[in-house]
């Protein structure tokens, strides 16, 4: 393998690699999740950041004490937080973090073998030199 082309290679790989980690990420539509408790009493929903976009009281939570309404407003709180997490992307599995690792992950391949291949090479160089 001549130098050159290992050079040009491993140039090829590290530029694909910077360009993808300059590239901002894809944006999605952010929009909030919802939940409600087991009664369905109470709705509630999240933002993305985790903060409480609304809740709604239904009818029916006139006839509960306030603990129980309070109760109900963190189960459809928590259900909606839930429904969030469930729908975000765990990280680096999936996406543009997990094509910039396989990459990252090709680049350091690729120069482990062409760094063996020179090691070879300077080897065999040294050994075809006889003694005088």
């Amino acid at each position: 393998m001549s130098y050159e082309r290992a050079t040009d290679d491993l140039e090829k790989v590290l530029g694909n690699v910077l360009s993808a980690a300059a590239q901002p990420p894809p944006t999605t539509p952010e929009t909030s999740a919802e939940g409600h408790d087991p009664d369905r009493t109470i709705r509630a929903a999240v933002t993305p950041e985790g903060r409480i976009e609304t809740v709604e009281i239904g009818p029916r939570a006139a006839r509960l004490d306030s603990h129980e309404i309070a109760e109900r407003a963190m189960a459809a709180i928590n259900a909606a937080l839930d429904a969030w997490a469930a729908r975000s992307p765990g990280p680096a599995s999936e996406g543009p973090a997990a094509d910039l690792d396989g990459r990252l992950r090709e680049a350091q391949d690729r120069s482990l073998r062409q760094l063996s291949e020179y090691t070879r090479s300077l080897r065999d160089l040294m050994n075809s030199f006889e003694p005088r």
